[in-house]
């Protein structure tokens, strides 16, 4: 074997830990060439890894007995690039032992050596391995990791901090407050190392001082949630529930909305502890409701409007939480009874005007609630004064009730709707925060650095992949991208999304989490001084609607995670896809429409988690045809119920999947009531044909989809999300494009991979493709099959991405020759 031939073979033993192996190949190198540095540099790296330190730095050290000052000092050099060079490698190869045992050699040849960056990067990998360990529970394993990374870098109190909390975890207490006392020591100005503190005290029993530490906390962070929750807990232990309640009502008026939770329930136990039941269950009322427990919250909102009738939140929460349940007659009659109470109350006639049914039971229903809500709307419109700052307030408070969140599953153009409601906003915030209404001027200089490219987002860690690829295939020579998540997310909560978040962070420039208050917001914002901001999200919650009519850059834009208008005055250009939108698209949006090459997002692939359950396991038929309807719902319009049954007359095998609602059984209830009366009237029983599954993990969702036969695409609003997962399981999909986008998604996709044969024009040709995909396994697999081979046009486009970065240069070049 040749000289490099044996050095090839020693790297690759070394690579795979053969540590013998490689010694013994590196000693042969040697004997043929005794003069080649880089054979000293492996043996002595071998030895290392071996956890023979003395052999390795006496081979380092016999290279440099051998040279003069000069020529040590070059190769001390050399060695010290090729160490770090391998400390970065088994970063990279997470093999973070070797990593740290390499780093720490480092100082054997050069004690006053410095490298932060290098350093950073062995500590936050380490830190992410040490949180995973801790994640799934082996906190002990985690300890060890922790100590490691304390060795390195002893004065961090964060991590002292995270060490605490690990020892808190399994209940070494003493060790735990020695650690927290360094974090102290280190950091006394910290919130959280005080925190972690009034944990371990309330451990050891010591209530007086736990109590005093939260306070102590409170102080320092006003609006630390979690310290409230143990001060108000010591003091209902001890009996003391009016300074629990004191504490709790502090709390309330500091943090959050999206924390209150917690709080209220305390509230209901602390009011239902002294026997006040009725504030008992007005606090449990906002707590289910925060939650997202409607069905409890309207028990217990009922319950106190028995004895009061004069709390007007109540009322409002009640009146949305009859509307998410399927309830809007009894949303009506509740709202009408409140307006009489309090007949100029904006915030009960939003409500009043934005109820419409989440299921319809026919379609003269969507017809009466949509002339009903445009009604209303004008109504709102027209009574809604702004003389006064409290007046000011209440239509704020208003606007933040709900969105027109489900006018847009009409399957209609909506465009009037929104600009009425999106101008009315714009009124409200423009009274409320004239100095962030004003147009903002493009930098004359912004051709001397890169553009300045916003996103604001609430739903990062989901909708977010949508957008992924816009930052991760974009010219970083060209623009600058920063990211504001609003959602509330601990940045410092490594457990929650973090392997999905993290790649915002590794694909953008900057990643700002920020609370939800608007202040917080449009100070972040502008202090950035962007020169274009998304809104990726506008219409999907009433946190983002207000902030979409500020001006908070010079060029504004929202995007098809939500594929409807905005309605914004202050949105200048919707982002869409050329392949979705229809000839006479521009006619469905207020903004300037932008219609991007292909889908207008670059999709990224993903890979499929080892799966071995069978059509048995999800309770399916093993010879049915299995048609998967996944959409939500509120998708599915009465009008298009016949779809199923009309199938199911002409494929006796065939069995209908859909997925119980996520806003709890009543939606689906009311649904099955309705596909119950469409399959009577062919002579038919669902329950023979429909299946209801509850929530599946990713993994089961996505192996359904390669056991399923056919996808069933929604008529009025197609599939999103769901048809790129079943393109990426070869999954035969149904679609009839409708006359807006929101209907075309499943259209466009399926255009990008040239499989268009299961595109039908009318509902007769939907259920004809339906019925023979079912009937003619051949053409079912040859359509399978093409899917499988062109799939990967679906993913990691960039076609889209040049459209895009075209559009933001050639808008900022228009957008400078009109200042």
């Amino acid at each position: 074997m040749s000289e490099q031939a044996l050095f090839e073979q020693a790297k690759v033993c070394l690579g795979q830990d053969e540590y013998e192996n490689a010694i013994g190949l590196l000693e042969k190198c040697l004997e043929e060439n005794s003069k080649e540095l880089t054979y000293y540099w492996y043996l002595g790296l071998a030895y290392l890894l071996q956890e023979n330190e003395e052999q390795a730095q006496d081979i380092w050290l016999s290279v440099f007995l051998q040279g003069n000052l000069e020529e040590v000092e070059q190769w001390t050099n050399k060695l010290l690039k090729f160490l770090e060079i391998k400390v970065q490698e088994n970063i990279n190869k997470k093999k973070l032992g070797n990593a740290k045992i390499i780093y720490e050699a480092i100082f054997i040849v050069n004690a006053d050596y410095e490298n932060p960056e290098l350093l950073n990067n062995l500590v936050e990998s380490l830190s992410y391995f040490a949180s995973g360990l801790s994640y799934e529970n082996q906190k002990k394993d985690a300890i060890e990791v922790y100590l490691e990374i304390l060795n390195l870098i002893p004065n961090d109190s964060r991590y002292w901090n995270t060490l605490s909390f690990n020892y808190y975890e399994i209940e070494q207490y003493l060790k735990a407050e020695e650690a927290i006392k360094k974090a102290i020591e280190l950091d006394p100005v910290s919130a959280v190392n005080y925190y972690v503190l009034g944990l371990i005290l309330e451990k050891q029993e010591n209530k007086t001082l736990a109590i005093k530490t939260y306070k102590k906390v409170i102080k320092k962070n006003p609006k630390f949630i979690d310290a409230y929750k143990h001060l108000g807990s010591i003091y209902l232990q001890q009996q003391q529930t009016n300074k629990a309640i004191e504490v709790y009502k502090n709390a309330l008026d500091t943090v959050s909305t999206i924390s209150k939770a917690p709080i209220f329930h305390n509230l209901g136990v602390a009011y239902q502890s002294i026997g006040n039941q009725s504030l008992a269950a007005l606090y449990f009322g906002h707590s289910a409701y925060c939650n997202k427990q409607i069905s409890i919250a309207i028990i217990h909102f009922e319950e106190y409007l028995k004895g009061c009738t004069d709390n007007i939140d109540v009322y409002v929460k009640l009146g949305r939480s009859y509307t998410l349940t399927n309830q809007p007659l009894s949303a009506i009659n509740l709202i009408e009874k409140a307006l009489k109470l309090f007949p100029n109350n904006l915030c009960l006639k939003r409500v009043d005007q934005s109820i419409l049914p989440i299921i319809y039971n026919d379609v003269k229903e969507i017809k009466f609630y949509r002339d009903r809500f445009s009604r209303l709307l004008t109504e709102l419109i027209k009574s809604c004064s702004l003389n006064t700052s409290e007046e000011q307030k209440e239509a704020f408070k208003s606007i933040k009730i709900s969105t027109n969140f489900y006018l847009g599953y009409h399957g209609e153009n909506d465009i009037e709707c929104q600009k009425n409601y999106g101008k009315y906003v714009y009124e409200i915030m423009k009274n409320m925060y004239p100095k962030w209404c004003q147009l903002l001027s493009l930098d004359k200089n912004i051709h001397q650095r890169k553009i300045r490219i916003g996103y604001i987002s609430l739903h990062l860690h989901s909708l977010g992949m949508l957008y992924l690829g816009w930052l991760k295939y974009c010219d970083k020579n060209k623009f600058e991208t920063y990211i504001y998540d609003i959602s509330g997310y601990d940045e410092n909560d490594n457990n929650k999304n973090l392997a999905f978040r993290n790649n915002f962070k590794v694909h953008s420039d900057h990643l700002k989490f920020i609370s939800g208050e608007i202040e917080d917001i449009c100070s972040t914002v502008l202090d950035d001084k962007l020169d274009i901001l998304i809104f990726t999200e506008t219409g999907l919650d009433p946190k983002i609607s207000p902030l979409s009519c500020l001006r908070l850059a010079p060029i504004q834009c929202t995007s098809w995670c939500h594929p409807i208008t905005s309605g914004s005055p202050n949105i200048d250009y919707f982002l869409s896809s050329d392949l979705i939108e229809p000839e006479n698209a521009q006619e469905h949006y207020s903004e300037t429409l932008i219609r991007l090459p292909n889908l207008g997002f670059s999709i990224e692939p993903f890979s499929f988690p080892n799966n071995n359950k069978k059509r048995s396991d999800f309770q399916l038929r093993d010879n049915s045809i299995l048609y998967l309807c996944c959409q939500a719902l509120f998708k599915y319009l009465p009008q298009h119920d016949y779809i199923f049954p009309s199938i199911a007359q002409k494929n006796k095998l065939a069995q209908f999947i859909f997925f119980d609602s996520f806003l709890g059984p009543v939606i689906t209830d009311s649904f099955k009531k309705r596909i119950d009366k469409a399959f009577k009237e062919f002579n038919l029983n669902y329950e023979d044909y429909c299946l209801f599954l509850g929530k599946l993990s990713l993994q089961d969702y996505l192996k359904f989809n390669e056991l399923a036969d056919i996808f069933l695409d929604s008529f009025s609003w197609s599939g999103g999300f769901s048809t790129k997962d079943a393109i990426a399981c070869a999954l035969p999909i149904v679609t009839c494009p409708g006359k807006i986008m929101r209907a075309r998604q499943s259209y466009g996709m399926l255009n990008m991979i040239g499989v268009t044969e299961t595109i039908a024009e009318t509902e007769a040709e939907y259920i004809e493709i339906a019925v023979r995909l079912g009937l003619d396994h051949e053409w079912r697999q040859a359509v399978r099959d093409k899917m499988a081979e062109n799939k990967h046009r679906l993913f990691n486009d960039r076609e889209c991405i040049k459209g895009l970065e075209a559009f933001f240069q050639e808008t900022i070049a228009k957008k400078l020759k009109l200042t």
